[in-house]
């Protein structure tokens, strides 16, 4: 593996499980977001250590040994961060040790070099690359703390601090809104990348990562898990009949339906075809079935037009300690095939162990 590829596994590690997408633009955002995030670090690290070595040439020791410090802990930051995945407290932190740095370098430089005021909009723009709208808090914050100093050391002449501050005011709320319209951009890319859409339900692939994630969560704290994967009975037939528009018509009905019957922890996701499949948090095997049952009667009980009568074949399956994903889905999907085989129409349940073969 080369340099490049070193450097990209890093910045992958260093993304939060939450944060990990399969859609490959959001997936790219954030880690060019991370990247940036690690780049700053480590920028950061290297001024602060020139700034540092020129202190102490310079007799200034205190500012120095202070820069010093800002330098080792920027360095060490990604690192600390890709073990304890909490990118965002490295965010703030790298912000504020970088702001450090360049409020040394400005005050450094002033007065004789009032050109060096300009350094201060690169605060604002690194905080709302990384931040977000969160960001305003950091940008304020900042720059009270800037106007705090000017004040105290009385180094600038009035008018060069008015220009100074109104094109760091302007620089932020730009910035502002553009986070704003691109948190917005990326809840719609997430919501496209998330929802199936013919029913506006769940899409199998983000399906399966939220089923990764609570299986490991049921596990970690020793709650019970339960699976339903139902299927539409003689769905095909309706489709040869009536038109495939019509089968999207029911498939739109039956997926509204059994997302008003189920709980708001409840998650429910199209899982191909005319197949549905509903992941029951702090739900033991019993109490699924019981859901199974309710969403069966309420399948048989929807109204379509030409008369069409629907019915459903319900799979119900419990996690135990020995299973993964994969084989709790497996779990169900037999006991689907049972339901499908011995008449349709009918819930079976897999509560206990079973062979998979």
């Amino acid at each position: 593996m080369g340099i490049r590829g070193r450097v990209s596994r890093f910045i992958s590690e260093l993304i939060p499980p939450e944060e990990r997408a399969t859609n490959p633009l959001i997936y790219r955002t954030v880690f060019l977001r991370i990247g940036l995030l690690t780049a700053l670090s480590f920028i950061g690290s290297i001024a602060a250590l020139f700034y540092s070595l020129a202190d102490f040439r310079e007799g200034d020791t205190a500012v120095a040994l202070a820069e010093l410090a800002v330098s080792s802990f920027l360095l060490a930051a990604p690192f600390v961060a890709r073990k304890y995945r909490n990118i965002e407290n490295l965010a703030t932190v790298a912000i504020a040790l970088f702001g450090f740095v360049l409020i040394v370098a400005v005050f450094d430089e002033l007065p004789e070099d009032r050109s060096s005021l300009l350094w201060l909009s690169v605060v604002p723009a690194l905080s709302f690359i990384l931040k977000g709208r969160k960001a305003l808090f950091l940008s304020v914050a900042y720059l009270a703390i800037h106007l705090s100093l000017i004040l105290f050391v009385r180094r600038v002449y009035v008018e060069s601090l008015i220009d100074t501050y109104l094109s760091y005011a302007i620089i932020t709320v730009i910035l502002y809104f553009y986070a704003w319209m691109s948190e917005r951009y990326r809840e719609v890319w997430q919501g496209i990348a998330q929802k199936d859409n013919l029913t506006g339900l769940l899409n199998r692939a983000f399906f399966e990562e939220l089923l990764n994630k609570e299986v490991e969560r049921a596990k970690r704290y020793g709650e019970p898990l339960s699976l339903i994967i139902f299927d539409l009975d003689n769905f095909k037939e309706v489709n040869d009949t009536f038109g495939h528009l019509f089968g999207d018509m029911v498939l739109r009905e039956v997926a509204s339906m059994v997302a008003k019957n189920v709980r708001e922890s409840d998650t429910v996701a199209r899982w191909g075809g005319e197949e549905f499949i509903v992941l029951l948090p702090k739900t033991n095997c019993e109490q699924a079935v019981l859901v199974a049952q309710k969403l069966k009667e309420k399948v048989e009980l929807c109204e379509f037009e030409n008369g069409v009568v629907s019915t459903a074949s319900f799979g119900v399956a419990e996690l135990s300690q020995e299973d993964d994903p994969v084989r709790l889905l497996l779990k169900a999907d037999k006991a689907l095939y049972e339901a499908k085989r011995s008449g349709k129409n009918k819930v079976v349940h897999f509560c206990e162990r079973v062979n998979l073969k």
